[in-house]
């Protein structure tokens, strides 16, 4: 429970600093990370509220489609406004809105088994559409992002003087790898991960921001 409170905490002043800076410098890439983080925080207080109280459907409904589904697509579009061509960049943004409302009507329609959520993290085992945009958000979302940053990371390290940033976007990777290896381990039934990987991952994803 600790580790998830402090997953709210850290991720949600990570969002409001990252919306502060797109109010003052208007960069499409702030926003998407700003809405991105703070799915993260929604994600981690459904799942603290569900192990406090005793889960309920929308909690789950809540924390697998901004935990699975969307933030981590959010993050990615983040990623591909700062190195994609303009013309993918263009369409980037409508295809990650598709996903996030294909998201929520899927794990709202959805039933939930919360005896196997609780468990295993599978509730959705016999609605097969919320695993499959899971897969497309979460799988693609964390190959951008830590393709993105190990690219930059390369390319900062051949520009010479550079080896702070370098260091900065493999911090990034390595904490999107952490997040992610988390989350699959969660999904598979592994139980007392999520929290402890979302902590280190957002921690790392943090310091390296901060060497930026």
């Amino acid at each position: 429970m600790t580790a998830a409170v402090l997953s709210i905490v850290v991720s949600s002043l990570f969002a409001a600093v990252m919306a502060r800076r797109w109010h003052l410098r208007r960069r499409p890439y702030q926003a998407a990370w700003a809405i991105g983080l703070a799915m993260f925080a929604l994600a981690n207080v459904a799942g603290a509220l569900a192990r406090a109280g005793g889960a309920t459907a929308d909690e789950y409904r809540v924390f697998y489609l901004f935990g699975a589904i969307t933030n981590v697509a959010w993050l990615a579009l983040g990623t591909i406004y700062l190195l994609a061509p303009p013309r993918v960049a263009r369409f980037a943004p409508w295809a990650v809105i598709a996903l996030t409302v294909a998201g929520a009507l899927a794990v709202f329609a959805s039933p939930v088994d919360l005896t196997k959520a609780v468990d295993t993290g599978r509730g959705f085992e016999t609605s097969p559409l919320p695993r499959i945009l899971a897969g497309i958000g979460s799988g693609i979302g964390s190959l951008i992002l830590i393709g993105g940053a190990l690219w930059s990371a390369w390319v900062f390290l051949r520009r010479g003087h550079q080896g702070r940033r370098a260091l900065a976007n493999v911090l990034i990777a390595a904490g999107v790898s952490v997040a992610a290896a988390g989350g699959t381990a969660a999904f598979t039934g592994a139980s007392g991960i999520l929290e402890w990987s979302n902590l280190v991952g957002l921690a790392l994803i943090l310091i390296g921001f901060l060497l930026t």
